[in-house]
Formats: C-alpha cells, structure tokens, sequence
C-alpha cells in the first residue's frame, strides 16, 4: 500500500475513535429525589456525578423534597450547577416554576426566565454545551427591606456528558494508532529505497576488430 493509503488509515482510525468517543455520551437527569433527610437548608446537593452548591458566603440550599428551591433574598442565591470531577457537560434543559431567573454558564451563555412562570420544560441552546459550570440566579425585587422576595422551584434537569476513555482503552488506541504511522513510515523508505536503486547498464568503449594501423615512414 503506498504512503498515502496508510495516511487515509490513520486518519480514519483517529476518525473512528473520536466517533466511538462521541456516541459514549450519557445523559444524565438530576431528579432531586435523593434530597431525603439532609434537612430543609443543606450545604449542597450531590446526585449522579453532580454537585449544586450556593455560592453565596455561608449560604445554603433548600430542599424542596424532590425538587430544588431558591429565593431571591440573601443567603442563597446564586446555586451553582457543576460536575464532581470538574469535567465539562452539556446542559440540554429542566421543569421550571417561579419568579425571575438568570441561568448563566462560565462560558457566558444566559437563559432568562420572567416572574409568575407556571410549571414548564424549557429547553437550553447549544450555546450551553461544553460548559464548566451553570449559575442560577435569583433577581431581588425592589428594596431588600421589602418582604416580597421571589422563589423558584427547578426540577429534572437534563445534561449529556462524555466520559473520559479509560486507561486501558487510551493506551490501546495509542498503540494501534502509533503501529500505523510506523507501518507507512517504512513503506514510504522503502519506496524511496527502490526509487534510488535504478537498474545501471554498464557501458563500454567499442572495441574495433580488424583496424589497420598506418606507422609514418
């Protein structure tokens, strides 16, 4: 196979692993239902490799039960949105019910939600994909002496992420992928090695039989 067969193999393998790696996505819904006994204000909320936690110096959560809960006065806002092993998710959408939100990645994607919201899926852009993290704020209305605080309630919040390749697998795909640049390098020495070997015919000086030769007198 020539030089430029065994290059297309190693780009269609190197294709087929990022391919292979791109279907092994998960999706992941964060039901809240493992809220269970940690009391109606805990530090944070752990559940399928994910973590929420306020942000807010000393604050907490709220526990909904099967839901999550925050409010727009001081103490929680904003909840941060984030996976254990700080890897990178998708965040595809959620169950939203409640006063204004402002959901905001550390990419700087926003999605805005407007007070008085009944019950709803929404759906996020693309622009939250590949995303680190996604904050969840709560807007104060008006003056914070005022009592009108606003509360919103999430739920199933939906996310995909891509699990890293495990090490046995990593190194496998490295060897294959190192065999195959080594494989079209020698087949493209040895087309260089044939190339330089062309065939010499010898030549020689023409040999005159029978030739006279005239001395001077």
């Amino acid at each position: 196979m020539t030089q430029h067969g065994w290059m297309k193999h190693c780009i269609a393998a190197a294709c087929c692993a990022c391919g292979i790696a791109g279907a092994a996505a998960e999706t992941v819904t964060l039901t809240f239902d493992q809220f269970g006994d940690d009391g109606p204000y805990p530090d944070s909320y752990t559940e399928s490799g994910f973590v929420i936690t306020s942000l807010y110096p000393g604050g907490h959560l709220h526990n909904g039960g099967s839901s999550l809960w925050l409010h727009s006065r001081e103490g929680s806002s904003p909840y941060q949105i984030r996976r254990v092993d700080g890897g990178t998710f998708d965040f595809l959408g959620f169950d939203y019910d409640g006063g204004d939100s402002v959901f905001v990645s550390d990419a700087g994607a926003t999605f805005t939600i407007l007070g008085d919201q009944p019950l709803a899926t929404f759906t996020l852009s693309p622009a939250f994909q590949h995303v680190g993290y996604v904050n969840w704020y709560m807007n104060n209305p008006g003056d914070l002496s005022t009592p009108d605080e606003q509360w919103g309630q999430i739920d199933n919040i939906v996310t995909n992420i891509s699990p890293a390749p495990e090490p046995a697998q990593a190194a496998m795909l490295g060897l294959g992928l190192a065999g195959l640049l080594l494989r079209a390098r020698r087949a493209r020495q040895s087309t260089f090695g044939t190339s330089s070997r062309r065939s010499v015919t010898p030549t020689s000086t023409p040999i005159c039989e029978n030739s006279v030769v005239a001395w001077p007198r």
